[in-house]
């Protein structure tokens, strides 16, 4: 268990040799060079105050990598994706969440809490893991654009413009999802309440250790490990780095 820069962590992710961190009390994103033991040291960069930050930006859930030196966000409240320069501190976009789906338009409007958990790539789409109630994987899209499958891992480049729409939905049979990444072209979700890690495309669950008390976060580590992050109000002791034969069969 490693201590995290930042409290109430909420979403990780790990590539080229970075970790990524974001919590969902304060618009920060916390970045580190990833070593096995997780001691190097933190960058934080206040997102809300960067050049290009869209207004009433907070309550991130999500991080994700797309390319060079530039990450992903996810806003839950406002639902907003927030393209950030990590390297050069400056928002390179900013996309608004649209959702007018038959079934979930609704219950997208009636609880910003329930919103986007997780994120990742498709081919030119970006699916985000609603919450609950119903927890579910969003395909999103350029405005007019055809659903390409779910889930789907890929590249996703940013396009001018500043809305993604929701193409279509999938309900999982989950009671909360709470974070998603990609392990060697397979989506994984991690569920908080009900405590596992899911691989999707298998349809296999499995339990997390108990000393976890809140995970919210999930990544695959350089050397085949899993960090999982707790959310809690302090941030020490809130990343943990956990073996495959720790985890259990559901």
């Amino acid at each position: 268990m490693v201590d995290a820069p930042i409290t109430e962590v909420s979403g990780v992710c790990i590539v080229d040799g970075w970790v990524l961190i974001i919590g969902d009390a304060k618009p920060i994103l916390a970045a580190a060079a990833w070593t096995p033991d997780l001691t190097a040291d933190w960058t934080t960069i206040d997102v809300s105050a960067l050049p290009g930050a869209p207004k009433g930006v907070g309550q991130f859930e999500a991080v994700e990598y797309v390319s060079g030196t530039v990450a992903a966000v996810l806003c839950e409240d406002p639902p907003l994706l927030i393209a950030v320069d990590v390297a050069a501190r400056e928002v390179v976009g900013h996309w608004d969440l649209k959702v007018d789906l038959k079934g979930l338009r609704k219950k997208w409007k009636k609880d910003p809490n329930s919103r986007g958990e997780g994120l990742v790539f498709g081919p030119d789409r970006v699916f985000i893991v609603k919450e609950k109630k119903p927890a579910a994987i969003i395909e999103f899209g350029p405005p007019g654009a055809e659903s390409t499958g779910m889930p789907e891992p890929g590249t996703w480049e940013p396009f001018a413009g500043g809305e993604l729409h929701a193409i279509r939905h999938r309900i999982l049979d989950f009671d909360d999802v709470s974070d998603a990444t990609v392990v060697d072209g397979a989506v994984w979700l991690l569920s908080d309440q009900e405590r596992l890690l899911v691989d999707v495309a298998e349809g296999k669950s499995y339990r997390l250790p108990k000393h976890i008390a809140k995970p919210e976060g999930v990544a695959r580590t350089p050397d085949g490990r899993w960090l999982i992050a707790e959310d809690n109000k302090s941030g020490k002791r809130s990343l943990h780095l956990v073996e495959d034969d720790e985890l259990r069969p559901r």
